[in-house]
């Protein structure tokens, strides 16, 4: 499944049973238009009961009833409305070119990403991911896929074959498709529409992506938060938090998070979260140089 409704920025979809899907939503946060209240980066599932475990999966097996698929979005819209972060720390005050990350600032931006996403997974007793040098490698080597063959999260589908040519190079399984990557696209404003952003900015746009993968698959602006058909998929969800189906799910996975812009296009910036599972791991040897 892949859903292409272009508009401005753009989250993907981790791969799957059902293919790919992916939301584009114009406006996600120019300055003027979203006003956060938090200090810390903090994601927290809603309190009431209609977001759980059960509703996720069936979702993503495709076995969910209207009503129990009805609660799924009510709480799914209170997710995006209850998680607000702002990065305060004036460290993050400073300038960086997001295609060219220093490896300490790789390692900074995956390591804040993962906790996030651990934060989730805890939630519902899930183990958590461990951040992986060698997962940052082979991110790399798909984020230089997107960029030599010209593409992004703005194209119908993953870049599939890339990914397989990276997996082959990385010692992993390079025959059972797109596994491994949750892509999403940067939210593009007025004031950062190019390659270059400041830390702090570019840690919020990630908080703003995991929010749209976990409630729902979110595509608009906030004055589109109470909009129900917003809210359409959560296989992004699933993925990250082990509940799309047995073939897919594992019990902790390997992290990283890579980065790559289009050659024609600098404004659209492809944001790769890629993990890897211990039975994908052919030649550990290879992927651990």
């Amino acid at each position: 499944m892949k859903l292409g409704i272009k508009l401005l920025a753009v989250i993907g979809l981790s791969a799957g049973l059902l293919g790919t899907t992916t939301i584009v939503n114009e406006e996600v946060q120019d300055n003027n238009q979203v006003v956060y209240a938090a200090s810390e980066a903090n994601l927290t599932l809603p309190q009431t009961k209609g977001y759980t475990k059960s509703r996720v999966l069936k979702e993503n097996l495709g076995t969910i009833s209207s009503k129990d698929k009805q609660k799924l979005i009510k709480d799914s819209i209170a997710g995006m409305k209850e998680n607000t972060y702002e990065d305060t720390d004036p460290a993050d005050a400073r300038t960086v070119d997001v295609t060219n990350l220093s490896h300490d600032d790789q390692v900074e931006i995956s390591k804040f990403t993962l906790e996030l996403i651990n934060q989730v997974r805890n939630q519902f007793g899930k183990k958590d991911w461990t951040y992986s040098e060698s997962s940052l490698k082979f991110a790399n080597r798909i984020a230089k896929e997107y960029y030599d063959h010209n593409h992004s999260c703005w194209d119908s589908d993953h870049y599939v074959a890339g990914i397989e040519r990276a997996a082959k190079a990385s010692g992993l399984n390079s025959t059972v498709g797109q596994v491994y990557e949750d892509e999403a696209g940067l939210p593009i404003t007025s004031a950062f529409p190019g390659h270059e952003r400041t830390m702090k900015v570019l840690k919020e746009q990630i908080y703003f992506n995991l929010k749209q993968m976990l409630f729902g698959g979110f595509a608009g602006s906030k004055a589109d938060y109470n909009d129900t058909s917003r809210y359409f998929e959560w296989e992004h969800a699933g993925d990250l938090l082990g509940l799309r189906t047995t073939n897919y799910d594992a019990k902790t996975k390997k992290f990283a998070v890579s980065f790559s812009g289009l050659k024609n296009d600098e404004s659209r910036i492809s944001v790769h979260m890629i993990s890897v599972a211990d039975r994908y791991i052919k030649n550990y040897k290879k992927f651990d140089r």
